[in-house]
């Protein structure tokens, strides 16, 4: 037998307002495009910056990760979206604290598990162990166009 709390007047326990904080290195990109993602045991995002900056985005041997519209992620709106970074760790109220809800994700019990959310029309939240690499490609993206 199932319990569904959405038909029965039960409402499910609420997660907490998302808690992130900025992946300093991304701040040298002020804005950026997300223009591939590429999985193949890593997971690569390439994004251009303003101009021709370019950067490889790389989450090495990650959990698992997801890919959702911008309007189905509204809790992150206005804090952690752009201008404000586009990078970020979150550290409480993700995904992550979601699916360590389910009782079958014993790989969620590990400290050491984080949680990256990457902004965009399209989001990417990324479950992995390390901070991501970010590969300056193009121009420098603080240098300014004149």
């Amino acid at each position: 037998m199932t319990h569904d709390a959405a038909n029965s007047g039960e409402s499910p326990t609420a997660i907490g307002k998302p808690q992130c904080r900025l992946v300093v290195e991304s701040a040298r990109y002020s804005s950026k495009v997300v223009r591939d993602l590429r999985y193949d045991g890593d997971l690569t995002l390439e994004i251009q910056g303003s101009g021709f900056a370019y950067a490889r985005v790389v989450f090495r041997r990650p959990l698992g990760f997801r890919v959702m519209d911008e309007g189905d992620l509204t809790e992150y709106w206005n804090t952690y979206s752009e201008p404000n970074g586009w990078l970020w760790e979150v550290s409480g109220g993700g995904w992550l604290e979601l699916e360590r809800r389910r009782p079958s994700f014993w790989r969620g019990q590990d400290g050491a598990l984080r949680e990256y959310l990457v902004v965009d029309e399209t989001c990417v939240n990324v479950l992995c162990w390390e901070p991501p690499e970010i590969i300056d490609l193009g121009t420098d993206p603080t240098a300014h166009v004149r």
